[in-house]
């Protein structure tokens, strides 16, 4: 689909173009999901080559932030999908001209909607396609705060779950397989918004910087500034999100580790427990000739109470001690 946005009055007006010329005085044509058709159109009226969704797949930053025919093609990395249970990177590519921007994606990254919607109630009547790229990528660095702190709160409730005594009669076995779950999705999670945010930090980098006479007005220079040191912020704190992730998993097989030790020692103290009662069976269930308490008339119950006291005396020992 290909969707031109049009100044008209105090906004930015979305024009779906199916056919016929793209409106000359687009500020913003966003290639979403587009056909060749579409990238032929767009190649034609701007004047410049669209990559294809293979080219910008590639990880070279070379093929990523480079300068053609004075445009500025910068490819990012978002996280979309943040909130669902299948997360997913998608490619951005970004291509800035002296007079309009040009997106393509193919995806639906929660910035875009956002961005439309609100230069389609209000938007200044010098907008350019400069400031329309800044808006998205404060979006996407605000979407990308958003995500980090939702992390971050789940993060707490796992803490919180896994050092709180679980409630009687829980199976420990779901619970920890459950934690070890969340562990896993959120890991993922913060892994994709560290590759995010790096991504975004070479772009912004590559916005602000001077590459071929291409220059960025003032105010704009104050943005890129500010969204770079917004992007180096979060990095720090999904870099902490990574580490208490990392505890929160070492945590919580060591709790797994200490349910399987308190089953063992069980195993073992009833095999200690055990073990008396056993042996004077066994002696007794000997067949020898010769044994004097076999002709006792109080023998077999003298044996059973033998047996039920050298149970309990281990035990006692256990708990007196502090092992049980």
């Amino acid at each position: 689909m290909l969707i031109a946005y049009v100044m008209n009055g105090g906004s930015l007006e979305a024009i779906p173009v199916t056919e016929g010329p793209i409106p000359e005085a687009a500020v913003w044509i966003d290639l979403a999901t587009p056909t060749e058709t579409d990238d032929a159109r767009a190649e034609a009226f701007a004047g410049i080559s669209v990559p294809t969704r293979e080219e910008m797949g590639e990880i070279e930053q070379s093929s990523r932030l480079y300068v053609e025919d004075e445009a500025r093609y910068m490819t990012a990395s978002i996280l979309c999908g943040a909130d669902t249970e299948t997360p997913v990177m998608l490619a951005v590519t970004f291509i800035l001209t002296r007079s309009r921007l040009i997106t393509v994606r193919y995806g639906e990254p929660r910035a875009f909607p956002t961005v439309s919607s609100r230069l389609g109630k209000s938007c200044p009547s010098s907008i350019t396609g400069e400031d329309v790229l800044i808006d998205l990528l404060e979006a996407v660095v605000d979407r990308s705060a958003d995500v980090l702190e939702q992390i971050g709160a789940d993060v707490e409730r796992i803490s919180k779950r896994i050092f709180t005594r679980s409630a009687a009669g829980e199976n420990a076995n779901q619970r920890y397989r459950a934690i070890l779950s969340h562990i896993g999705r959120k890991e993922g999670l913060v892994s994709y918004a560290r590759e995010s945010l790096a991504s975004l930090q070479r772009l912004i980098s590559f916005l602000g910087a001077e590459t071929n006479g291409s220059t960025i007005a003032k105010d704009s220079k104050a943005s890129i500034k500010s969204m770079s040191r917004d992007v180096a912020g979060l990095s720090d704190y999904a870099n902490f999100l990574g580490d208490k992730l990392q505890f929160l998993l070492d945590a919580t097989i060591g709790m797994v580790s200490l349910e399987q030790n308190n089953i063992i020692k069980i195993f073992a103290v009833l095999s200690v427990v055990l073990m008396p009662p056993t042996l004077i069976a066994s002696i007794y269930g000997m067949n020898f000739q010769h044994m004097p308490e076999l002709d006792w008339t109080y023998a077999y119950p003298t044996a059973l109470v033998a047996m039920v006291i050298s149970g309990i005396l281990p035990y006692v020992f256990f708990k007196w001690r502090g092992w049980l």
